[in-house]
């Protein structure tokens, strides 16, 4: 009997080394790290008084980084340059990351203490705010006009107008931390004030190097939100046959004619009908839909997207880096729809 025992001890020193440890230690220390819980029927009532008192108080509020201390503001502006790849000019960014705001707050508590409320000197974003916004604007066209020369300028303007919205750009200033530098009145500042101030940074940049660069800043950070996104949908077409149209008759084409190709389930909540649209006995776009009308409309903005060659199959959107942005006309705009189509109807009464 003795002799498996003794076996089985040798084969096993590590656990005599830990069991013999954890002895000493708890013989000699009753506040050593332990495997088991000494006395487990006590903490589930502690832990179930800690999470009721959390309760009561309510959640905690959101502070801004400096309330914790170890907080330079010049250290921080100098980073976030850094980390973005750029260069500015300190006072400039400051600036830009003033809003209205922080100037009432600082009177507010002027007012508080009974000394003097104006405040000398005192300047924001609204002007930097304009000019960025032109600045945003402008690049944005160019690079769409680059990337899609056939699309209409209505649907790079609305394009640039989905880039632009108050949503979008507070969302990409705060992935670049803009949030904690906004010395504005409140914390987190407003998605107003976001937006301003992000417009804010793309002017100052422009102002710290050149008008080119600020172009390149826009379109790194703002063009990848259309990834994943169709364009198209974008545009909202309210007569895609008529422009079907105007654009065949432009290129000296036949009308569009729209055909059957196939239906099924017509007596059912669940028919589909396939229409095919034509123009010389060649096929142009096609598309299914619930009903004829709605094929037929579908099947006429597939057209539109084969001739604006902005269809699914198109190529990605190049980088900044294969993009001439210095070299482009900046005012240079693509044919306009609402032209076209008025010329056709000028020509054709008819339609």
């Amino acid at each position: 009997m003795a002799a498996p025992l003794l076996r089985w001890l040798f084969l096993r020193p590590n656990v005599i080394t830990r069991n013999a440890f954890l002895a000493v230690s708890l013989k000699n220390n009753n506040d050593a790290p332990c495997r088991f819980l000494r006395n487990s029927k006590s903490l589930p009532p502690f832990l179930k008084e800690q999470v009721k008192r959390r309760e009561e108080i309510g959640p905690e509020p959101v502070r801004h980084p400096s309330e914790y201390g170890c907080w330079n503001y010049d250290a921080e502006l100098f980073a976030f340059g850094k980390r973005i790849g750029e260069e500015f000019d300190s006072e400039t960014l400051e600036e830009a990351f003033t809003v209205k705001s922080s100037i009432e707050k600082e009177i507010e508590e002027r007012e508080k203490v009974g000394v003097a409320t104006e405040v000398l000197g005192a300047r924001f974003n609204e002007e930097l705010s304009s000019e960025g916004e032109k600045i945003v604007e402008k690049y944005l066209k160019a690079y769409l006009r680059c990337n899609f020369p056939y699309m209409f300028e209505e649907g790079i303007s609305a394009i640039c107008e989905y880039l632009m919205n108050q949503e979008l750009l507070a969302h990409v200033g705060k992935l670049i931390g803009i949030t904690d530098l906004i010395q504005s009145k409140y914390y987190p500042p407003t998605e107003e004030e976001m937006c301003t101030t992000f417009l804010a940074v793309v002017a100052a940049l422009a102002k710290s190097q050149n008008e080119e660069r600020a172009g390149v800043f826009v379109v790194d950070f703002l063009i990848p939100r259309l990834v994943g996104k169709d364009i198209n949908e974008m545009w909202k077409l309210d007569n895609p046959m008529g422009l079907l149209s105007a654009i065949l008759q432009s290129k000296g084409l036949a009308t569009p004619e729209s055909r059957l190709l196939w239906q099924t389930g017509c007596s059912s909540i669940m028919s589909v009908y396939h229409v095919g649209i034509y123009s010389d006995k060649e096929l142009i776009g096609r598309s299914p839909g619930e009903t004829l009308t709605i094929a037929e409309e579908q099947a006429a903005r597939e057209a539109l997207k084969n001739f604006m060659k902005t269809d699914d199959a198109r190529p990605p959107l190049l980088p900044s880096s294969k993009v001439p942005l210095g070299s482009l006309d900046l005012e240079k705009k693509n044919p306009s729809a609402e032209l076209l189509l008025k010329l056709y109807s000028q020509s054709d009464p008819s339609s």
